[in-house]
């Protein structure tokens, strides 16, 4: 037995009655039988005769009736009954479907709505003024975007290109075309001889995995004109003298976009040498503004630069969401590769596998914002290697507005909370405890708050008061307690880097500060000090002391800088006049 009859039992002994009735009081509706679809579906066969003829139809109730809309289509999907009818399935627009629908419409509805329906279709080719029946559907410009399935995308940029002056002549342009799913999209990635790229698309685009295909961009009166052309070689006729290749498609894929005066363009995608490849690409305008989908304030982060010191799971997920947000100029830390295990919790995928974490991040960043500035350093803060490199890294870093620990070293807090204090510069830190059963996050600003190291022994001096943690052996990445073993998860991960995300915006932005407090527990599960999932413990730190005056200096200390400068003067000198 089907599942429906099964579960709805009463209601489809009720249905089936209904259109028992319904066929008895109408002469132009016939019942023929119930049969069952492949796919679980109970189905009437029914049969409407009208003015024009027979309709044969289904009635289709889906397994999950009445919670879902059952709905009508011709026995042949691929036949037309009216002009209100979903593509590929045939099945009808009725009077009610899956945004207005309730249990209590009955198959008999839909069979009358059906009925309507047809008859409007009849009476709009004979009687004058009739009309045919009006949609009560609007089109989103979801559905009109998803209409087809060859895109191409026209950007602020391009459009302003095509429709610049002077634009009579072809324009050879570069572009990357990606499938995914039956669907294939093209963007225009560099424009003009010789190629440069387009402003408002990432260039990191000529590194993934789309197909790079180059193309002409040709200038027409009208590009309705070319609305039906169904090859190449129609193509090539009305195009006339503005056909681009003089000797003929070449043995290859190209791209032709023809555009006209009044901002309109018809794109495809051809191939020469006797093939018969020809494919229109419909452009998807992303030309109007949106209402602003960030805060005002974060206009504030045009200006600043961010170092994030670890960019695995947690420093990648925060450098993505920062740019997101604005930031547009990175200094990324990091002297690991991106491993397959390294997965489960990471902002990366198998494209990035065996690279270099910050060369991932950077092509991460690059993609979400075109116009995005990175300078990376493959060294660990810390670590060894040459003090030159570290001297001019400690430099990088300390030149930015704010600066973020995402490594969960201790030695490499020691060092940025010495270099931060020193430039008097932000440092937002945080890590997830073993397990994952929460976290901690905390900075320190200049000004506000007590230097990193302060703020860090006071938190931990805070911790040790409170009730010990459960007895535990650390395992990579988790704890193992009672014998079962606590892991991290990427959700874990993830809730931290929206956290510190969150706690780096407002130390650029905010003025004054939604956070009153300079460190935080934050709890992800019921778990030590945290009573219940999504706990947060604020711990108030220490706010910032008054500068210390200079030291006064003796007078040997003062003779010996004296002497120092006066040795630099001289060797400025000699260099001038190029001796040694």
């Amino acid at each position: 037995m089907l599942p429906l009859l099964q579960d709805q039992a009463q209601r489809m002994a009720r249905e089936r009655r209904l259109l028992k009735d319904y066929a008895s009081a109408t002469p132009s509706f016939t019942m023929q039988r119930w049969v069952a679809s492949k796919d679980g579906e109970l189905c009437v066969e029914f049969e409407l005769k009208l003015l024009k003829g027979a309709f044969a139809g289904l009635l289709v109730y889906p397994e999950l009736f009445p919670d879902v809309p059952a709905f009508v289509r011709p026995h042949k999907a691929d036949e037309a009954w009216s002009t209100h009818q979903f593509v590929n399935s045939g099945v009808l627009c009725l009077q009610y479907g899956p945004d207005n629908w309730h249990p209590g419409v009955t198959g008999v509805d839909l069979i009358r709505s059906a009925t309507t329906l047809i008859w409007g279709e009849i009476l709009d080719g004979i009687v004058p003024g009739i009309g045919p029946i009006p949609s009560r559907h609007e089109v989103t410009d979801e559905q009109l975007l998803g209409a087809h399935n060859q895109r191409l995308l026209v950007t602020t940029t391009l459009n302003a290109l095509l429709a610049g002056p002077g634009q009579a002549t072809a324009i050879p342009f570069q572009c990357v075309v990606d499938s995914l799913n039956g669907e294939s999209v093209a963007v225009v990635v560099q424009t003009g001889d010789p190629l440069t790229a387009v402003a408002d698309v990432p260039s990191a685009l000529l590194q993934g995995p789309g197909v790079q295909i180059q193309g002409m961009a040709v200038a027409v009166p009208a590009a309705t004109a070319l609305a039906d052309v169904t090859d190449a070689g129609g193509l090539q006729a009305i195009l006339g003298p503005a056909w681009p290749w003089s000797e003929g498609i070449p043995d290859k894929l190209v791209f032709l976009v023809a555009h006209d005066p009044k901002g309109q363009l018809c794109s495809f995608m051809l191939r020469g040498a006797g093939s018969t490849f020809f494919q229109r690409y419909h452009p998807l305008a992303v030309l109007h503004a949106d209402a602003p989908r960030l805060p005002g304030s974060f206009s504030r982060l045009a200006g600043v630069s961010v170092a994030i010191v670890g960019v695995g799971s947690l420093g990648s997920k925060i450098a993505v969401s920062l740019a997101r947000a604005g930031v547009r100029d990175f200094v990324l830390v990091d002297d690991d590769v991106l491993l397959p295990q390294n997965l489960v919790r990471n902002e990366f995928s198998w494209m990035d596998v065996g690279f270099s974490k910050f060369a991932a991040a950077t092509r991460a960043l690059q993609l979400v914002a075109p116009d995005v500035a990175v300078k990376s350093w493959p060294v660990r803060i810390a670590g060894q290697g040459s003090p030159t490199v570290a001297v001019r890294l400690a430099q990088a870093v300390a030149a930015c507005t704010l600066v973020v620990d995402a490594t969960a070293n201790p030695s490499a807090f020691v060092a940025l909370a010495a270099l931060t204090k020193r430039a008097g510069k932000a440092l937002v830190w945080g890590e997830v405890f073993g397990g994952g059963g929460g976290a901690l996050m905390a900075r320190s600003r200049p000004g506000f708050d007590a230097d990193a190291l302060s703020i860090r022994a006071h938190l931990h001096g805070v911790m040790e008061k409170m009730a010990p943690a459960p007895t535990a052996r650390m395992t990579a990445y988790g704890m193992e307690t009672d014998g079962v073993v606590y892991v991290a998860s990427d959700a874990d991960v993830g809730s931290l880097a929206a956290s510190m995300t969150q706690f780096c915006l407002d130390t650029l932005c905010a003025d004054p500060t939604d956070y009153p407090a300079a460190a935080y527990l934050i709890g992800f599960r019921k778990f030590w000090e945290f009573r219940c999932p999504f706990d947060v413990i604020p711990v108030d730190c220490p706010a910032a002391t008054p500068s210390e005056p200079a030291p006064h200096l003796s007078d040997q200390e003062q003779q010996d800088l004296a002497a120092i400068q006066k040795s630099i003067r001289g060797s400025d000198g000699a260099a001038h006049h190029g001796s040694a």
